[in-house]
């Protein structure tokens, strides 16, 4: 074979071996990514798995653990006033920070206060807490921790009393709420006084409690406060004489 031929046949071999070791580099280059790709998804996998069992842990302790106020009924879930005789069920959604939920009370609470002492209503709270912000340092949360607070140490009457206090003396949303002195005064002029109040307002005892009934509001289909329902039916007019209206028409 002439010497030209021999040498490009000698080039040619070498250059199928160059390809060949290419693509044999190719082919291990893909299994590696494969590989790795896998890992990183498995992983990713074992992450959001643990994170998910660690989220559903932490509610599930909360939940277990959460301190509930004493004098409450449907498992620490409403405050109860007024005579269990009464004919005629009010549900009430509040935030104590809700401007609207002021002037409910301003304009009706009146009426109700005159329903319960006729004996004709007995009114269930529902506490919720939506309206915390920075700027008022979680104020509808330190709010309704008090309220609670309140009834554990003194009892529904209380509870109304220091209900009414806060309502009339509600700071500006987007203030800075009333400080937890404030609310340790009020739950003293409301009945409920002693360090073990006070450090149940301090500590925020009855935080995860808050969170419960908040989130239990919502999946009662609430979401606007306030929120009046009558024997189960949810009213549009809530004025004095809307509210008496519909309390006359439940008693049939």
């Amino acid at each position: 074979m002439p010497d030209n031929a021999k040498r490009r046949a000698a080039r040619a071999r070498i250059e199928e071996r160059r390809a060949a070791e290419a693509a044999a580099r190719a082919r291990a280059q893909r299994r590696q990514r494969t590989l790795i790709g896998a890992v990183v998804a498995a992983v990713i996998v074992v992450a959001a798995v643990v994170v998910t069992i660690v989220v559903q842990n932490s509610r599930t302790a909360t939940a277990a653990n959460a301190a509930v106020p004493a004098n409450t009924v449907d498992s620490g879930q409403v405050i109860v006033v007024g005579q269990t005789s009464a004919p005629v069920t009010i549900d009430l959604y509040e935030d104590f920070q809700c401007p609207v939920c002021d002037n409910f009370e301003k304009t009706t609470g009146s009426t109700l206060a005159s329903l319960v002492s006729a004996g004709t209503v007995q009114l269930h709270y529902h506490g919720m807490a939506f309206l915390d912000t920075s700027a008022n340092d979680k104020y509808s949360t330190r709010a309704l921790n008090a309220a609670a607070a309140v009834v554990d140490a003194a009892g529904p009457d209380a509870y109304q009393k220091f209900h009414d206090l806060l309502y009339a003396n509600q700071p500006p949303e987007g203030g800075s709420g009333l400080t937890d002195d404030q609310l340790i005064s009020y739950a003293q002029q409301a009945g409920a006084s002693g360090s073990s109040v006070e450090s149940a307002i301090r500590d925020l005892t009855y935080g995860d409690w808050v969170k419960e009934i908040t989130d239990q509001a919502s999946k009662d289909g609430v979401n606007q406060t306030p929120t009046v329902k009558v024997d189960g039916q949810q009213l549009e007019d809530l004025s004095p004489s809307g509210v008496t209206t519909a309390v006359q028409a439940a008693q049939g």
